[in-house]
């Protein structure tokens, strides 16, 4: 039996509804190929297109969140984020029939003011032509720090309610998701590295964490499946204790 076999005997309760997909290594990836890191960029680009698409086929999986580009991102070379942002217009480009099609609503997660506007009108493009899809939610983080996240909420909370008390759902609508994106059930990384980094609300009390060992170029889709496998057998009390 494979594993798209199993997942889908995999009961309701035990299926995540929100996976976050860390794609580290794909610079390490390419230079151990001898090959410049843009190589490693769009080689990763290319699975995570089908990354999206696959998991798009799967009715329980109701959000997919993908991290492209840290706050802190910003500190490799010119050339490179250059690269990276010509790829994002590229990779999002291509998901708006996709999108059409299966009903789901884009968002981007992160700030809009550093970005190429190339790029941003990309983003901008996406969200109005896709936000009345209500099947699934597909966010790509670029420019996205949980810390640069929480500053930027005070911010815009302080603005709009000039030091008054709020409370927890007014606070979330103040989110990059508007509030509508829950933690991740599933957060997926790649490359060996034993952290989250600063993903902010996404990694929150819910979620699970799987490390994969491969570079993300060498990730297929049936290694996500694998993780959401793993993610089915775990015991997750959210805090409550199990009774005897």
């Amino acid at each position: 039996m494979n594993r798209l076999d199993i997942i889908s005997k995999i009961d309701d309760s035990k299926f995540p509804s929100h996976i976050l997909i860390i794609p580290d290594g794909n610079g390490r990836w390419a230079k151990e190929r001898m090959m410049p890191v843009s190589f490693g960029h769009k080689t990763g680009a290319d699975v995570m297109s089908d990354i999206v698409r696959q998991l798009s086929k799967l009715d329980r999986l109701k959000y997919i969140t993908l991290w492209g580009f840290s706050s802190d991102n910003w500190k490799r070379s010119e050339s490179e984020v250059t690269f990276l942002m010509k790829t994002f217009k590229k990779l999002l480009k291509s998901f708006y029939k996709d999108f059409e099609k299966e009903n789901t609503r884009f968002i981007h997660l992160g700030r809009k003011d550093r970005i190429p506007q190339y790029l941003k009108d990309v983003i901008d493009d996406l969200e109005e032509k896709t936000k009345n899809n209500t099947t699934k939610i597909a966010s790509v983080a670029i420019d996205f720090g949980g810390m640069d996240q929480f500053l930027r909420v005070v911010n815009k909370s302080r603005l709009y309610y000039n030091d008054k008390d709020i409370n927890m759902e007014e606070l979330l609508s103040f989110l990059d998701s508007g509030g509508i994106i829950p933690p991740a059930d599933l957060l997926i990384r790649t490359a060996g590295e034993l952290r989250t980094s600063d993903i902010g609300w996404l990694n929150g009390a819910p979620t699970e964490l799987y490390f994969e060992k491969k570079y993300f170029p060498d990730i297929s889709i049936d290694n996500i499946y694998g993780a959401i496998i793993d993610f089915s057998k775990r015991e997750r009390r959210l805090g409550k204790r199990l009774e005897s």
